[in-house]
């Protein structure tokens, strides 16, 4: 095959190659299976606070209870909140229900906790889609007062300001033949005594309502046909072509080998102008002025010493022992111009002279 047609091929293979890569690559983006999500159901948790309190003989509000958003709560002249927490459980579809619960109070400073159980461990069941109970709880501010004093004389402690902290801890348990619900839920309420600051001495809560809403869901993969054998089909549509192209490079680069020749040697480049080449024994030696003309290469100089009628001269420049190569000048004399041709080429007794010494190193 000439050196053309492989070059064609070898462009064509090249860019089917480069397209096969692209299509391999862009298949693999394509999703092989479809996810689709169904909602089995939706359930929420709701842990409602709110208390009135009890107010003492006092002029800022001339009243006797405040409700939440209804005022500051002042320290000094509230007696007691009374506190009731409310907590729903509601599911989308009716269920097992399994309720457990207790709730503790703990009243703390920065420097340590006391907690009291205030309902005991309690469980309730039911089928339905919703459940709930409450609670009511009397937080007395003076009996907190008082026992805050009492734990600061045992342990040496002092701290302006105290927290006293509702905490629910709720177990939710509820299945059916879809849904399977196993939560914990605590909807803690604190209530915060504070002291010394530009607006008094007062009472002050965290979020009244908590709640926590989740969705259950199953997830379907389904298999999107044709994906894998498009896949596969690349597959071997690129391992054709870049074997294609291995092979057609293979085949190009040993045709590039065979057009490059090796350099011939001094002796056959010598041997069509034996005839009228004369050796000389060295380099001339001149007196006075010689012109000296250097000619592209032998035959030129064959060509000149033709039109003038006279010989070509030559002699071999020393080299040394270990090269291989041999280093001629080929020249005419024309009176007092000399025309002059120097070729280096590899020899043939060098070559011979490499060869046995392989030879016998072997």
């Amino acid at each position: 095959m000439t050196r053309g047609k492989l070059i064609i091929l070898l462009s064509l293979f090249a860019l089917l190659s480069l397209f096969s890569i692209s299509t391999v690559y862009y298949i693999h983006q394509l999703p092989t299976e479809e996810v689709r999500t169904t909602t089995l159901g939706t359930y929420k948790h709701t842990g409602t606070y709110d208390y009135i309190a009890k107010l003492k003989s006092n002029t800022i509000y001339n009243q006797s209870t405040l409700k939440p958003d209804e005022g500051i709560l002042y320290t000094d002249i509230t007696e007691y909140l009374n506190i009731t927490f409310s907590y729903t459980f509601q599911s989308s579809q009716e269920a097992n229900i399994t309720l457990e619960y207790t709730i503790n109070a703990i009243l703390e400073s920065a420097e340590w906790n006391k907690n009291f159980n205030i309902v005991p461990h309690t469980i309730q069941n039911s089928i339905s889609n919703i459940t709930q109970f409450s609670n009511n709880y009397l937080l007395n501010i003076s009996l907190f007062k008082d026992l805050k004093y009492v734990i600061e004389q045992e342990t040496k402690s002092r701290s302006t300001d105290y927290n006293v902290t509702l905490r629910p801890e709720i177990h939710n348990i509820a299945n059916n033949n879809l849904i399977a619900i196993d939560e914990h839920f605590t909807p803690a309420l604190t209530v915060m005594f504070t002291h010394g600051t530009v607006k008094g001495n007062y009472i002050s809560t965290t979020d009244l309502e908590q709640t926590r809403s989740e969705t259950i869901t199953d997830t379907e993969r389904i298999p999107i046909p044709g994906i894998m054998n498009q896949r596969y089909t690349s597959y071997a549509f690129c391992a054709a072509t870049l074997s294609a192209l291995a092979t057609t490079g293979w085949a190009y680069t040993r045709k590039m080998k065979t057009v490059i020749k090796p350099p011939k040697p001094i002796e056959e480049i010598i041997a069509p102008y034996e005839e009228v080449i004369a050796e000389s024994a060295g380099e001339p030696i001149y007196k006075g002025q010689t012109a000296t003309i250097t000619i592209r290469n032998l035959e030129d100089l064959v060509k000149v010493a033709d039109w003038l009628g006279k010989p070509v001269l030559s002699y071999e420049k020393t080299s040394s022992p270990e090269s291989n190569e041999s280093t001629r000048v080929f020249y005419v004399l024309d009176g007092t111009t000399r025309y002059e041709c120097t070729i280096t080429a590899p020899t043939v007794t060098g070559e011979k002279a490499e060869s046995e010494t392989i030879s016998e190193e072997d």
